[in-house]
């Protein structure tokens, strides 16, 4: 799924490109893949979980017998699987407790490729959760495959470069009606709740067709970080505040289990009219922050060694049917990417939580990565050494890098903590920032030079490694092929 997934952020940029539209920013995809990393982590437990659970009920329980290999079991299957998902998704809208797990995925102010795996982990809960009453009427097989399906559909749902497909429209989602779904213009608000199937919509009053110029988010004021956690379940403060704020037992039920926009004396979902007009002439992201290009080339190879290291290690049982070093390996991106979001955020506190996010890798490295045996040929072994070595050596670089960071800053060299700068016109609209003088712009060349050079040096092996596991999987399905 890895390798097809670049493919199509790739070949969406390539037509942004042609098309005259903006790309997609480099952070807006750190955040996306760090989330898609977990998705695909938190997912691999709650399938196993879900599996289980669908069995148990469906052998125990099961009202009615459907046989599996009927074209009727698995027509009815997808019709109640899209059923259930229209009424999950409504419900994670219009519940504000569960909003504040689904509001992670709307605040992307860029509809691309990677916004599809831009779910928060409690998302990914409910979602697995809500069908298991399906397991009364329809074999489990019939019920994860549609399940799994409904998934990759929605990957081409979230760009914004299809346009209108004529007929199809009508039966199912498309991406120019999903861009509704993600709007926050009035005629957006609480729309296409639909996977696959948009005949629930049709049915239940929610399809709206794409009128007009669509300006992506949500309503409430996104926080002005890149921490992931924040985005993620910093909603759930305001949530608690809402509660505590409202008087009466009713009201607090409200809430929790009424619509984002309700107050009291306000319909259950809002008042839509309370939707403020959408203003085109405002910046399309509400948090710009100038960001080093330094930084970027360094996140990104530290992106890089996660992604394809989890590509690698993903489908190695050593760690897929090891919950607990599953669980330290979902708690490892976790550090990382609220490391990651205060090197974005220019942090006081960035170069500690970087020197011992890259000592947790090591010891990450250790205890999980070291001990792993590889099923392959002697040849390989070697580039197996130079994968490994090389990124324990850029982070312990890094490390490095980090304590001389630390030690400008105390000789006050480097400025820190761009939230507290004032905001400043720079290129096409109004962005944060970051303090620097023209002096630290000359040393930030040398720093993005450098990054620049360690990153093509320490790329090398983990492309070489990333060929070498296709490789080894084309050898794999050739071998079973030929024995059968």
């Amino acid at each position: 799924m890895t390798p097809v997934m670049g493919f199509l952020v790739i070949l969406e940029q390539v037509i942004r490109y042609f098309q005259r539209q903006d790309l997609t920013r480099f952070q807006d995809y750190v955040i996306n893949a760090g989330s898609a990393v977990l998705f695909t982590l938190m997912r691999v437990f709650l399938l196993t979980t879900s599996v289980h659970c669908f069995n148990w009920i469906f052998t125990n329980y099961a009202l009615i017998d459907m046989p599996l290999h009927s074209v009727w079991t698995w027509l009815f299957s997808l019709l109640v699987v899209e059923f259930t998902y229209y009424w999950t998704h409504r419900a994670l809208h219009e519940f504000n407790i569960l909003w504040a797990a689904h509001q992670f995925h709307h605040m992307a102010e860029d509809v691309n490729i990677t916004t599809t795996v831009r779910d928060s982990v409690v998302d990914l809960f409910i979602y697995a959760v809500f069908p298991l009453p399906l397991a009364l009427l329809v074999p489990p097989p019939c019920l994860m495959v549609h399940i799994q399906f409904s998934l990759i559909y929605q990957v081409w749902l979230h760009n914004s470069v299809v346009g209108n497909l004529g007929f199809l429209e009508y039966v199912i989602n498309t991406p120019r009606q999903h861009r509704v779904h993600h709007g926050r213009n009035a005629y957006c608000i609480d729309k296409n709740y639909g996977a696959l199937l948009m005949i629930w919509d049709r049915m239940f009053g929610t399809y709206q067709t794409e009128t007009g110029k669509i300006v992506f988010g949500v309503l409430s004021p996104t926080p002005k970080t890149y921490d992931s956690m924040i985005l993620q379940f910093g909603y759930y403060r305001d949530v608690w505040r809402k509660f505590c704020k409202v008087e009466g037992f009713w009201n607090k039920m409200c809430a929790l289990f009424a619509g984002p926009g309700w107050a009291p004396g306000k319909p259950r979902l809002g008042d839509i009219k309370d939707v403020p007009e959408v203003d085109y002439s405002l910046p399309k992201y509400s948090h710009d922050p100038y960001i080093a290009d330094w930084k970027k080339v360094y996140i990104a190879y530290h992106s890089l060694v996660v992604v394809l290291g989890f590509y690698i290690l993903g489908e190695h049982p050593y760690l897929r049917f090891s919950p607990e070093k599953g669980m330290i390996a979902i708690l490892y991106v976790v550090y990382l990417l609220t490391s990651f979001g205060a090197v974005f955020d220019n942090r006081s506190w960035v170069a500690p939580l970087e020197i011992s996010r890259c000592l947790a890798f090591l010891l990450f490295d250790y205890f999980l990565i070291y001990s792993v045996q590889w099923p392959i040929g002697p040849g390989q072994h070697l580039l197996l050494d130079v994968l490994m070595w090389t990124t324990r050596a850029a982070h312990l670089l890094s490390v490095m890098f980090w304590l001389g960071y630390w030690l400008r800053q105390w000789t006050g060299g480097e400025s820190t903590d761009t939230d507290n700068q004032e905001y400043a016109v720079v290129g096409k609209g109004a962005k944060d920032v970051e303090s620097e003088t023209s002096s630290m712009t000359g040393i930030n060349g040398y720093k993005l030079f450098a990054m620049i050079l360690c990153f093509f040096l320490t790329a090398i092996p983990y492309l070489l490694a990333f060929m070498t596991r296709i490789n080894s999987c084309n050898k794999m399905f050739n071998d079973l092929y030929y024995e059968h």
